[in-house]
Formats: C-alpha cells, sequence, structure tokens
C-alpha cells in the first residue's frame, strides 16, 4: 500500500489512547529497520521496513529522548507515505512534517502491520532529530556550460535555519559552507551577514557540484548542479607532412595544435601530443607538450622503408574542454644504406685472390640479391677498376676463388646502390695484398751440345725483392726444384732440388740421357713470396 492516512496528533491534543508495546515482535510482520529524521527536513521522520506483501499502516510514537519507555508519547503520527523503494521487498515511508511544542530528541517506537493484518512493533527504532535546522537554499552555478575560453564559474546560495515548529528561517551568517567542485575538489566559502554565500573557480573538469554545511548546528546538503563544460573542436597544422631521409638519420616533426572558437582557428597551450606509428607495429610512443603557441616537437632517428606515423592529442590529464578525436599523420620514406659486414682477400703464391664477402642493407628486411663489385687500385686512393661482379647468396654473402690478382695493390667491394629500390651505395674498407717477388738470375745449363753420358751442370742465382722496392737481392736457404722437359714432350719432369747459397747461387750436375730442356724454379714459396722460375734452357745430347 503505497499511500497511509490515519491523521496526525500534536503534543497540544488528548490522546484517545496508545498502543501497547509488547515485548516481542509478531514473525510475520513487517521488520522495522530504522527511523530517523529525513535529511532534508528534519521535522520528517522516515520509517524504513522489510516486509514481504505490502504494507496496511504505521503508526509512529515519540517520547522525549532517554525518558521510560512506559511514559505517555508525546505525540502519535500515523500519516505516512510512500518515499521510494529500496527492493521488492525494503522501502521507507516518510511522514508529513511533524509539530511539536519542544525543540529536541525524541525516541521513536514503531508499530508496522501488513496487508494481511501482522503487526510488527519496535521499541526504540530510532530518534527524530526535532531541531533548528540548517539549510542551503537557492543553490545555483553559473555558467552550467562553461567553455574553453570562460572555465571560471560562480555557486552562490544562502544559509538559512529554520524552525521545524513554525517553518520560518533566519539568515546563518560567518558559516562555513564547502562547495564540491570538479569531482570531489572542495572549496569554502564563509557567509555574509545576510547568510549569502558565492564563490568562483576556473573549473578543470565540471561534474556534479554541491553545497554541503557540517557545523555547529549539524549538517546539511544542497541539490546537485551538473557543470557541463562544453568541448571545442581541435585540429593539428603540421609544417610538413611527408619526409624523406636515410636510415638512422633524424627527422624533426613539427605543428600546432589549434582548437575551434567562435568560428576561428587559435592555439591550443599546454597540450600532451603523442606521436607513434599508425598501425603500431613497434609501438614506440614520443610525447610532446604544446607551448605558449601552440606549438610541439618531435624528433627520431628514420627506421624501416616507409613508415606512417600519427599524431593525437593524449587522453590523460583529460580536458573537456577540448575533443580529443583530431589527428595527424605524417609519412617518411627512408633511404637504406650499405655495410659490408665481411671482407677478407687471399693472394697465393701464384698472384690469384680468393676473396669472400658480406653485406647489410641498412634499413631493408629483403634478403634479394645485389650485384657487388670486386676493384682494384695502384695506390689505394685513384684508379679502382671492376675486376669481378659477383651476384649475393645465402643471405648477402658471396665467395670468388681464383681471381687473377696483381703482385702488389688494393682491393675493396663496391656497390653502385639502386634508384629504384631507394638504397644508397657504399665502398668496403680497402686490404692491401702483396707478397715479394722471386727470380732465378742466369739460370743456365751447360755444356751445350754435350757428350751423351758425360755431366750437365744447371746453375743460377735465387733472388728476392720486396713489395715496393726496386732491389732484388740473394734469397739463400730456399730449395729450387730443377725441371727437366725431353725433346718431343710437353710434361716437364722434377729431376731434383738443390738448395741455395747464402749469395742465392746453386749448382746441379745430372748425367746427359737425351736431348730436351731444362729449367730451374723456385715453388715452395712461404706466405710472403710468390714462385719464381729462371729461364729455360735446350740441350742437345749427342
Amino acid at each position: 500500500m503505497r499511500h497511509i492516512a490515519r491523521g496526525l496528533v500534536t503534543a497540544g491534543a488528548v490522546l484517545v489512547g496508545t498502543f501497547a508495546i509488547p515485548g516481542t515482535a509478531h514473525a510475520a510482520g513487517p521488520s522495522v529497520k530504522d527511523a530517523y529524521s529525513d535529511q532534508a527536513d528534519w521535522s520528517v521522520l522516515d520509517v524504513r521496513l522489510n516486509y514481504s506483501g505490502s504494507v496496511d499502516r504505521i503508526t509512529a510514537s515519540l517520547r522525549p529522548a532517554g525518558g521510560d519507555p512506559s511514559d505517555a508519547p508525546v505525540a502519535t503520527i500515523t500519516d505516512f507515505t510512500l518515499k521510494y523503494d529500496s527492493s521488492s521487498w525494503e522501502g521507507t515511508w516518510a511522514s508529513q512534517p511533524i509539530h511539536l511544542d519542544t525543540l529536541g530528541d525524541y525516541t521513536v517506537d514503531i508499530e508496522a502491520t501488513d496487508s494481511s493484518g501482522e503487526t510488527t512493533v519496535e521499541q526504540n527504532a530510532g530518534i527524530l532529530h526535532y531541531r533548528k535546522q540548517p539549510v542551503i537554499t537557492g543553490f545555483a552555478v553559473t555558467p552550467i556550460k562553461p567553455d574553453i575560453e570562460h572555465k571560471t564559474v560562480v555557486a552562490t546560495g544562502d544559509m538559512v535555519v529554520r524552525d521545524p515548529g513554525t517553518r520560518e528561517t533566519v539568515p546563518l551568517p560567518g558559516a562555513a559552507v564547502d562547495v564540491r567542485l570538479d569531482q570531489n575538489a572542495h572549496v569554502t566559502a564563509v557567509t555574509d551577514d545576510t547568510g549569502h554565500f558565492s564563490l568562483s573557480r576556473e573549473t578543470t573538469a565540471g561534474g556534479w557540484t554541491y553545497a554541503q554545511y557540517d557545523g555547529d548546528l549539524g549538517y546539511a546538503l544542497s541539490s546537485g548542479v551538473d557543470v557541463d563544460p562544453q568541448a571545442s573542436p581541435t585540429r593539428f597544422v603540421l609544417d610538413k607532412s611527408s619526409y624523406h631521409v636515410t636510415v638512422n638519420d633524424e627527422f624533426t616533426v613539427t605543428g600546432t595544435l589549434q582548437y575551434q572558437f567562435g568560428g576561428v582557428w587559435k592555439p591550443l597551450s599546454g597540450s600532451i601530443v603523442e606521436m607513434d606509428y599508425k598501425d603500431c607495429s613497434t609501438c614506440s610512443p614520443l610525447e610532446s607538450t604544446t607551448d605558449a603557441n601552440g606549438r610541439f616537437s618531435f624528433v627520431r632517428p628514420a627506421r624501416g622503408y616507409k613508415s606512417v606515423y600519427e599524431m593525437a592529442i593524449q587522453p590523460y590529464p583529460y580536458n573537456p574542454f577540448i575533443k580529443h578525436d583530431a589527428t595527424a599523420e605524417v609519412t617518411v620514406a627512408t633511404t637504406a644504406t650499405t655495410r659490408f659486414t665481411e671482407f677478407t682477400a687471399r693472394l697465393d703464391a701464384y698472384a690469384r685472390l680468393d676473396v669472400t664477402g658480406s653485406v647489410d642493407l641498412v634499413g631493408r628486411e629483403s634478403r634479394d640479391p645485389i650485384a657487388v663489385a670486386i676493384q682494384y687500385s695502384a695506390d689505394g686512393r685513384t684508379g679502382w677498376t671492376t675486376k669481378k661482379t659477383v651476384q649475393t647468396t645465402n643471405s648477402s654473402q658471396f665467395v670468388v676463388e681464383n681471381l687473377p690478382g696483381y703482385t702488389d695493390g688494393y682491393w675493396r667491394l663496391h656497390y653502385a646502390g639502386s634508384t629504384t629500390k631507394d638504397i644508397k651505395g657504399g665502398d668496403s674498407a680497402s686490404l692491401r695484398r702483396y707478397r715479394a717477388l722471386t727470380r732465378i738470375k742466369d739460370a743456365n745449363a751447360s755444356p751445350e751440345p754435350v757428350t751423351k753420358g758425360r755431366t750437365i751442370t744447371v746453375k743460377g742465382v735465387l733472388q728476392e725483392r720486396a713489395a715496393g722496392s726496386t732491389t732484388w737481392k740473394a734469397y739463400g736457404g730456399k730449395e729450387v726444384v730443377i725441371l727437366f722437359r725431353p725433346k718431343g714432350k710437353t710434361t716437364w719432369y722434377h729431376m731434383s732440388f738443390v738448395v741455395t747459397k747464402s749469395d742465392g747461387s746453386f749448382s746441379k750436375g745430372f748425367k746427359a740421357q737425351q736431348d730436351g730442356t731444362w729449367m730451374p724454379v723456385f715453388v715452395k714459396a712461404d706466405t710472403k713470396h710468390f714462385v719464381g722460375e729462371g729461364r729455360d734452357d735446350y740441350v742437345d745430347v749427342r
């Protein structure tokens, strides 16, 4: 039952009778949870019940707080109206304003009856705080829709003291009123001689705004005012939206963040702007705070082949006066560079070159083959000429063997680059490769002609010449091989070896058997020398 009207008995009236207070309550009747003065009006009694079915009747008996329960009540109230339902089985009922002759606190006893006639009696159910009440009236906030250029709001109101019996009010001067702004930020205002208070504040968040008083007279709370900041449109104005730089070089993105007000775009200062990859494949954000002119700047190294970055306004700290949906894009194309990570060159005793190399294209993930040139220069500074071009394989590696070389000089790897693939070419470090030259001077086989069975003597002088030198020196203590090719044959035969003396000279005799050509050679060269040979000498055996 949503409305119960049984009449009101004041303290000045003669009671027809009083209800009895049994020692225990009926289990099936409504359960009395609480009885108390309504916060907005202390002369109104609120009764909270837990019940099943419906409530048919509520009777409240008031007696001075601290008095004996057997004392006669000073008033009996039966006029209650359902104030609100907390759930389908619990609700709060409120009385009409109560008129008592004397101010003070009153103990409340409750009798509640449901529609089936079951009654519950709850003694000492609560207290009616029947006193002069502090009240906040006329609370207002202007403007309730502040904007980015009008952020200051003014909260005003009046503090009065209301007599619960006469309903008359008087101003309350010198009262400290706590105004809650910006989602629980508190500011205190003091009422003037007329009980009026006023304060101004630049709002940062808006939201529900209240005034409350918590002083000697008790507690008072105003109604709430919803302060709703108006968000202005925003936009990014970039100084440049595309860049073309070399990989790992830094590029700088600059621009202005603006807001629109009154149809005019203006700089937005103090906002945090974030720049990150648009697709967030790496998620490497940078932040910049706009200055007084709305300017921002980002500096970062170029990565990858082509990247798209996006600028956006950071949502925190949240600014309710602007829209956070503005974005801007920057495209950065990157020129790859060439880096040779491996280069070896080995020059053998016959002036043949073995080369290995590996090249990395910095700024490109692909391992497509590229053409690498093997180049030679006599002095390592000028005259670089390509001796062989090779295609890289196996993750940009290559091997070249038996490349005709030089007795002395400089070698390097060179990649010309690619304009279509946006790759900058490059060179490896240069390597000097050389060995000392060797020769057999005055090589001779004698006598000639010679009689069969007689001795043929092969002799000569082994010499060496260091790289970069023009002087030949004796090369002693080394083995020289004596070769013989019979007349009419193409094959050389190893006949013997001889060790050179300290002056590089050698001599070796052989028994003459047949016509043919003799030649001394130095073939056992170490890693610092080339092989060398003397002239061949034909001997006629008779």
